[in-house]
């Protein structure tokens, strides 16, 4: 049989058991003990079965019993958990509001657009039919680039509150979205005349304003965004890409410095 060696390797050392038998283990090995699966879970004690969930109150119905278990699941982490927790529910109460709109909420979370729209949909063919439910519809619409959709529930939301300011502030964007800025401009002045401590109108109305060269006021929106919600960057981006339009270098340097900081921050 052949053999063969390597030319870089050397012979072993002679002095290096001197004082030690290289036959001998320097310990014992370790017991193994107990089941030592546990470890691979150390907190999988800390979350309760869905079986051992506390009831809600004494007298508590059936689907709101299973409502509070959902929202302790969910409130643990457990999304998947408390998604198919309501899943049962609209199975066996399929007339149940509640459960419907929060299941959507849930799906929302999961980016699983499509189902939650679906259950949205049942909960406003239920009734009565609420803005907030129609606002919510709308919004998924919108992520999910159904446009007409949108505007169609932004709109029938506002008929069914004329002060329902999201409705306004998601229908101007939809509006400035689809081309429409003048349009969305005027819905959107209505969302911060409605709530003018709500940072999301003013930086929706900031941008559009910038896009149809009205600089300073969109300036002042910006503005307000920014001294309402000083740990949002888009403002302060904004704020500079105009300054830059205006040829006002330093405030743009400064405006895209703080942006910077509130994104690392």
């Amino acid at each position: 049989m052949r053999r063969f060696s390597n030319s870089k390797a050397t012979d072993p050392d002679p002095t290096l058991f001197d004082r030690a038998d290289p036959s001998r283990l320097e310990g014992d090995p370790i017991d193994r003990g107990a089941d030592a699966i546990g470890a691979l879970r150390p907190f999988g004690s800390t979350i309760p079965e869905p079986s051992v969930i506390a009831p809600v109150t004494e007298g508590a119905t059936a689907v709101e019993q299973a409502m509070a278990e959902a929202a302790e699941l969910a409130r643990l982490g457990r999304r998947l958990d408390a998604i198919q927790r309501l899943r049962l529910v609209v199975r066996d109460v399929p007339t149940a509001l509640a459960p419907r709109v929060k299941l959507a909420d849930l799906l929302t979370v999961g980016d699983d657009l499509g189902e939650a729209a679906t259950q949205l949909t049942a909960a406003i063919l239920l009734g009565p039919t609420r803005a907030e439910d129609l606002v919510a519809r709308g919004a998924l619409y919108a992520r999910m680039n159904q446009s007409v959709e949108a505007e169609q529930d932004f709109r029938e939301a506002i008929i069914r509150d004329v002060k329902h300011f999201t409705a306004y502030r998601y229908l101007g964007q939809t509006l400035v979205k689809r081309g429409l800025l003048g349009d969305g401009i005027r819905v959107l002045r209505e969302a911060v005349s409605l709530a003018p401590q709500d940072p999301e109108a003013l930086l929706y109305l900031g941008e559009a304003l910038a896009t149809q060269g009205q600089l300073d006021d969109a300036l002042q929106a910006l503005e307000l965004a920014s001294d309402l919600r000083p740990t949002d960057p888009r403002s302060f981006m904004l704020r500079g890409r105009i300054f830059d339009r205006l040829g006002r270098t330093g405030e743009a340097m400064e405006m895209h410095r703080k942006a910077r900081e509130v994104q690392t921050a």
